[in-house]
Formats: structure tokens, C-alpha cells, sequence
């Protein structure tokens, strides 16, 4: 049993589990978290097998407390709505990492942080090659109008985008950069293949908050270099791709209508709407916000009343289209605490630790990573998806203990 339930077991199982969540993620059907839900099973093992030398610090339980905020944001409407499992399936699939988390923190020592190099580069690039090829299969073999991989086009876009910043991150300091560069621009191709905007959006932003971060070692050569390639993919896909074409002349026109302030068929439009509608309610219930049901009678009195057009009713729970407003509609003041703590305080301490250390690189990924659903947030509401919960929490764990043990070895 013991050896089962090892450290250097711990450490190989949930390295091998990272590289299959990563190529699972968008090349194949296979939902990733399933092997998250093993991995969390496994932990759950570990830490009884180890429970009498497993030691909790407050740096710990703060960590515990952050991953936790989103699901405490989420009871009081989950109590007002009959105790309905939506409110809570998404930060339940978040909070599974807390055991992977605090076994990966009791087996530190026993971690080699070239073995999980191996496998998180290993599995971001065959993950993002393989996304790239699917969509690559169902837009210009199938024709389909953007690709949808296995999933809803948007998700596939952002999911994409995270892992074609996982690769580019990933680039500092390794051995295998041409092959991470492959995997960022096929991961790329695949993002701009979806024709999801938001996705599109935030790859120029988090490309420039890359090479700011990676200024110390980037001259102009580099820079200029890194800028024309991306402008050579943006302009090409443009020129190249029928349906980007189409779809940049569409966003023009939306912006056209909505300087006129006619919010009426376009997507843009509709999503203003939604977060007015977010923010109303938000001001009926400022601490913990309105449920599902209670933001669609909503939504229904400021159609009466002139101020929504009768398109938000044919939203189904209001969906807010931003991770922000949703939290802000269900959740209220202490939904707005819950995202500070889930998604804007991981990415200060991964700034601090990576300003500590420029050679921490699972520091620097972990904040691109970030910063990436920071952006992704704006316009979807990312996290509420299982799968994309269980897969962001995951990641943001593992990296965060690759992060300390790497300043731990330095500090050795």
C-alpha cells in the first residue's frame, strides 16, 4: 500500500495526468476532467494513507479558502433556488483540485521539476497540434463556418488560447522551443479557425503581456521579430479565410449600430443587454444577487418597461456572457470577493513570485494563464462551464507548487 501511495508515485501519476488533461483538452472527445476527478480520487487516498505526517500551513489554508470562495458565493442563491445542483456543479468541479493540491504540496520534495517539464511541454504541444488539425479538418474539409472541435466554438477558442500561451510561457528556458513555437501558432490557428472573438481578442493582449514580462532577455531583433509574425498570421488568416473576412466586416458593422445605440441583432449589442441586466440585478440584491429565476422575472419587467428589448428573454437564466456581470447578478458583493480570489489574487502572487525570480517560469505560465481567463471573463462566462472549472483550478494548483518548489530549490 505504501508503495502505492508514495511520494514519487503521487508526483509521476498527476505529471503523467497533466500531459493527458493537456492533449485531451481540445483535440479529442474525451472530456479532460474525467482524469481529474481520478487524480482527485487518488488524492484523496494519499492524504489518508499520509494523514498522520500531513501538515497544513496558513499559506495552505489560504489557498484552500481562495479555491473554496467561488462555491461559498454561490449557496445563498443555491438555498433561494430549492436547492437547484447548477448553482453549485461548476465551483464543486473547481474545489475537487484542493485534495491534487495538498498532495502535491506533502509530496514537494519528492518532485522533479525536469520530469514535469517534460510532460506539461510534451502535452501542451500535442494538445495544441491536434486541436489545430481538427479544426483545421472541420473548416476547410468539412466547410463547416468556424470550428467547434468537440465543444461549443467560444470554449474551444479560449481553451485554445490557453493553451497556446501554456507553449509560448513555456518557451523561456527550454530545450525544445521550436517545437513550443509550433504549438503556439497551431493553438493560435486554432483560436482564430473558431471566429471567437473574445478568444481572437486575447491573443494580441496576452502576446505584448508576454514579451513585456520577457523584456529582460528580448532585444528589438526578437520583438520586431515576434510582432511581424503575429501580423504576418493575422493579416494572412484575413486574406486567406473567406469566414474571417466575413467575420471582421460583421464586428465593424456591430460597432456601427451600436455607436447609434441600436443594440438590436448583433451580438455585441445583445451582450450589453445582458450585463445592464446583470447590474439591475445586482442593485435588487447587492449582497448575495438574484437566482436564475429570479433575473429572467426581471429581465421580463424591464422589457415592459422599454429598457431591454425582447431579445434577453430569450436568454435561458440570463446568462450574462461575462464572467464578471454573472458574478455580479448571482453572487452579488460576495460573488465579486469569490472572482478577486479565484481569478485576480493567483495572478498577483504569480507576478510576485516571478518579479522574485525571472527564471521561475511555472510562475510566468501560471500568470499568462491567468491573466488569459481574466480576459476571456470579460465576454464569457467561462468558468461556469464543469469541465473548464475543473481544468483552470487543476492547472493553476499544479503550477502553483512547480512555482514554490522551484524557489525552494533555488533557495536551497
Amino acid at each position: 500500500m505504501n508503495s502505492v501511495f508514495s511520494r514519487e508515485r503521487a508526483v509521476s501519476l498527476n505529471a503523467g495526468a497533466l500531459f493527458l488533461v493537456l492533449v485531451l483538452l481540445i483535440a479529442t472527445p474525451v472530456r479532460s476532467h474525467i482524469v481529474i476527478a481520478l487524480v482527485m480520487l487518488y488524492a484523496l487516498a494519499y492524504l489518508v494513507v499520509h494523514r498522520a505526517s500531513l501538515a497544513v500551513n496558513r499559506f495552505d489554508w489560504a489557498v484552500i479558502g481562495l479555491i473554496s470562495l467561488y462555491l461559498v458565493s454561490q449557496l445563498p442563491a443555491f438555498v433561494l433556488a430549492d436547492f437547484e445542483s447548477r448553482y453549485l456543479s461548476a465551483p464543486l468541479h473547481m474545489v475537487a483540485s484542493i485534495p491534487v493540491y495538498l498532495m502535491l504540496r506533502h509530496a514537494a520534495p519528492a518532485i522533479s521539476l525536469g520530469q514535469y517539464r517534460r510532460w506539461l511541454e510534451g502535452g501542451a504541444v500535442i494538445g495544441s497540434l491536434g486541436g489545430a488539425l481538427l479544426a483545421l479538418y472541420q473548416t476547410q474539409w468539412l466547410g463547416w463556418h468556424r470550428a467547434d472541435g468537440f465543444l461549443f466554438s467560444i470554449n474551444f477558442g479560449y481553451l485554445a488560447c490557453a493553451l497556446a500561451f501554456i507553449c509560448a510561457a513555456l518557451m523561456r528556458g527550454s530545450t525544445h522551443k521550436a517545437w513550443l513555437l509550433l504549438g503556439a501558432l497551431a493553438a493560435t490557428l486554432s483560436v482564430i479557425l473558431t471566429l471567437t472573438r473574445g478568444a481572437i481578442l486575447a491573443v494580441p493582449l496576452l502576446l505584448g503581456w508576454l514579451l513585456v514580462l520577457n523584456a529582460d532577455r528580448l532585444g528589438w531583433h526578437r520583438l520586431i521579430a515576434t510582432g511581424v509574425a503575429f501580423l504576418m498570421l493575422v493579416f494572412g488568416s484575413y486574406f486567406i479565410l473567406p469566414t474571417v473576412q466575413d467575420r471582421v466586416d460583421y464586428t465593424i458593422l456591430e460597432f456601427s449600430k451600436i455607436i447609434r445605440h441600436d443594440f438590436s441583432g448583433t451580438s455585441s449589442g445583445g451582450r450589453i443587454e445582458l450585463w445592464t441586466s446583470a447590474i439591475r440585478a445586482f442593485i435588487e440584491r447587492p449582497l448575495i444577487g438574484l437566482t436564475y429565476n429570479e433575473r429572467e422575472a426581471l429581465n421580463a419587467t424591464l422589457v415592459d418597461q422599454g429598457a431591454l428589448t425582447e431579445w434577453v428573454l430569450t436568454v435561458s437564466r440570463s446568462h450574462a456572457h461575462s464572467q464578471y456581470f454573472e458574478m455580479l447578478a448571482t453572487g452579488g458583493g460576495l460573488g465579486i470577493v469569490a472572482l478577486l480570489g479565484y481569478l485576480v489574487a493567483p495572478g498577483l502572487y504569480q507576478f510576485r513570485l516571478y518579479r522574485q525570480d525571472r527564471s521561475n517560469t511555472y510562475a510566468l505560465t501560471g500568470l499568462l494563464f491567468t491573466s488569459g481567463f481574466g480576459i476571456y471573463g470579460l465576454t464569457e462566462v467561462a468558468l461556469q462551464h464543469e469541465m473548464i472549472a475543473a481544468f483552470y483550478a487543476y492547472v493553476q494548483v499544479t503550477l502553483l507548487v512547480l512555482a514554490l518548489k522551484h524557489r525552494e530549490t533555488r533557495a536551497a
